[in-house]
């Protein structure tokens, strides 16, 4: 809002609304500007001669005015309302009366408007001794209005009576608003009598000092009152900044955990907040049973070793410090120097304080330690200061208390990480130990038929069923061995994947043919249900073979003769996830007893000891199940007894493209 009319102005107007209006200026006032509106006490803003508004919100005043009282001359009448009544305060009572005659007084006519206004330039045309011509030269960026040229006539009009004159005679030759450049007036008075006018300047001056001090009484209680708002407005802002710290130290409890960073921080909120020079934080070993130094701040330089060393055991309630760790109560020290404390106490012997404040640091019903201020060059700790630790205090110890808690959880972590790795060790020796023991078992067995065979055959090497049985058992044991040997080679290596664009459909018919001998051996329809969209998968097709051909040889072995195995493939769209490939493979088999389906995916759990391609070593599902995270994929498994098992293989659709 704009400073340019005195709200000396519409403090008459509002005055002289109550007066001819019933005391009732609510319509004058209602909805007059947002500015305005937005004030708790709008009339009091607007009758303080100490505030200045916008031409506009005065036009709009006069306007108001005009309408409730119906009445084209109401700004006239306000002028002279105003003068009569004193409404002009001290302007008119001092400033305007010390002129004590019409010439002098207009000979300042600029200088009188300024004090009120600055719509307009006054510019004194000719003065004579009984006669004066004016010009009113108006700004009109302003956008002044006719009513404030009445309101200006009227005061002109009615000046004379503040020195207990008669009114003069004032004609308007032109006037700005009815499209002159500005307004003229022609403005008349009396001669007065050279002897009243000697005595009037004999009088006025004892008038006036008992006019200046009624206003300076007046101006008294108006400095009292803004100071008292002064005082309350430097109390709301340090309020405001303790507020604003505590915010910052409850973001600080939320978003700093390292203890070092987080100390540096709240020391500084302090320094500013607070207003401390010099503080120390303690903090509580239970472990040693003692408070030990954590962080200082204020000395010149480094933080003196004595005082980084500096421990104190909890059970020494000589000291006050400890004290306050068992008491958890502030303690002030205002004279260290004639109080009982021990002078050669480090911390207070230091720099030579003369006050200390001691406050605990509390969370949860205990304390965890406790900040320490002091004061020097004879000073005390400040009231205000102390009020502020001791408010700040719990929120200090939360932020403190998580970061400790951060800060081991860390430590435990790590230990955790150490354990993990020594734990990933020992499962890697138990792997070993086991995969040595099953090797032993599944290796000796078919080598002890080979080597009962082979010291048979020298005496039954005629015995062409021998040989043929011999034979037969060798080739099958050996491949057992070596089908063994390589799933165990599959685990074990790290092979780096290959990934390329291949047909999924086709892979999986590849798979089929290789297999057919064993389903057509038993009688198996193996059904096809393809995804015609569906075609180049981005993937490891060695990796996929492993993965599609011990799941469909689990199923051919499991399905009963004349059985039905069904494969299915489908592009399945999520939403916000893209679309994803999946492969089904369904068979009426057995089925999976719920009790042992979580693990089937664990290494060397199985349910048989021989098939005709994978002979039950336990390694399979693990291999596809490893194959599968590979592809960034995942395997599930569904199976009810009696009904048969279903596996899905699901795999991100992805191109050449996402891998580049």
């Amino acid at each position: 809002m704009e400073k340019e009319v005195n709200c000396i102005n519409s403090k008459a107007l509002i005055n002289y609304i109550k007066a001819y209006n019933n005391g009732d200026c609510s319509e004058l006032l209602y909805d007059l500007d947002p500015e305005i509106d937005s004030l708790s006490d709008p009339e009091s803003f607007l009758t303080d001669s100490n505030n200045w508004v916008s031409t506009v919100i005065t036009v709009e005043l006069f306007k108001r005015a005009r309408i409730m009282l119906n009445d084209e001359m109401v700004a006239y009448k306000i002028a002279r309302y105003a003068v009569e009544n004193s409404s002009l305060g001290y302007i008119q009572k001092i400033f305007i009366k010390s002129f004590w005659s019409s010439k002098k007084c207009f000979k300042h006519a600029q200088e009188i408007n300024d004090k009120f206004n600055r719509t307009k330039k006054v510019e004194l045309v000719t003065i004579r001794r009984n006669w004066a011509l004016f010009r009113l030269h108006w700004n009109s960026s302003m956008k002044p209005s006719k009513d404030l040229c009445l309101f200006n006539q009227g005061i002109y009009t009615f000046l004379p009576t503040i020195w207990s004159g008669k009114p003069y005679t004032l004609k308007e030759k032109c006037c700005h608003f009815d499209g002159a450049p500005y307004c003229e007036y022609h403005i008349t008075w009396p001669f007065q009598n050279r002897v009243r006018e000697y005595l009037s300047r004999f009088f006025m001056s004892r008038a006036m000092l008992k006019d200046i001090i009624a206003e300076q009484e007046k101006d008294k209680e108006i400095i009292e009152q803004k100071y008292e708002v002064n005082r309350l407005n430097m109390e709301l802002n340090q309020k405001i900044k303790q507020l604003t710290a505590i915010q910052d130290t409850g973001k600080a409890i939320l978003s700093i955990l390292d203890l070092k960073q987080l100390l540096t921080i709240i020391m500084n909120i302090l320094s500013n907040i607070c207003q401390i020079n010099r503080a120390i934080i303690m903090l509580v070993n239970d472990e040693k049973g003692c408070l030990e130094y954590m962080y200082g701040v204020g000395f010149d330089g480094e933080v003196p070793d004595e005082i980084k060393n500096y421990t104190i055991a909890l059970d020494r309630l000589s000291n006050i410090i400890a004290r306050v760790v068992n008491t958890g109560q502030s303690k002030y020290i205002p004279d260290i120097k004639n109080s009982t404390l021990r002078k050669e106490n480090i911390v207070f012997n230091y720099a030579n304080p003369t006050s200390a404040f001691i406050v605990p640091l509390i969370t949860k019903s205990k304390v965890i330690g406790i900040i320490a201020t002091d004061a020097i060059d004879g000073k005390e700790v400040p009231k205000e200061t102390r009020e502020n630790l001791e408010m700040f205090a719990p929120q200090i110890a939360i932020a403190i208390e998580n970061a400790m808690l951060y800060n081991r959880l860390s430590e435990q972590m790590e230990e955790l990480k150490r354990s993990q790795a020594l734990l990933s060790r020992a499962e890697k020796l138990s792997f070993l130990g086991n995969m040595a023991a099953r090797l032993a078992h599944e290796i000796k067995n078919p080598m002890t038929a080979i080597g009962t065979f082979i010291q048979m055959l020298p005496q039954k090497y005629e015995d062409e069923k021998f040989r043929t049985e011999f034979y037969k058992i060798a080739m099958e044991e050996t491949a057992r061995i070596n089908n063994l040997i390589t799933e165990l080679m599959d685990l074990t290596k790290t092979r780096e994947s290959h990934f390329e664009l291949s047909d999924v459909n086709d892979l999986i018919d590849k798979m089929i043919l290789l297999t057919s001998p064993h389903s057509k051996a038993k009688h198996i329809d193996i059904v096809r249900n393809y995804d015609p969209g569906m075609r180049l998968v981005w993937m490891d097709s060695g990796k996929m073979k492993q993965v599609i051909l011990n799941l469909l040889s689990n199923a051919i072995d499991f399905t009963p003769d004349g059985g039905r195995i069904e494969f299915t493939t489908k592009i399945i769209m999520k939403t916000g996830k893209g679309e994803t490939v999946q492969i089904v493979i369904k068979d009426n088999g057995p089925g999976i007893p719920q009790t042992i389906i979580d693990k089937i995916f664990d290494p060397y759990f199985t349910t048989r000891h021989k098939s005709n391609m994978h002979n039950g070593t336990g390694l399979g599902l693990f291999i596809a199940h490893k194959n599968m995270q590979d592809h960034g994929g995942i395997i599930e498994v569904k199976s009810k007894v009696d009904e048969g098992t279903t596996f899905t293989l699901t795999l991100p659709k992805k191109t050449r493209h996402d891998h580049t």
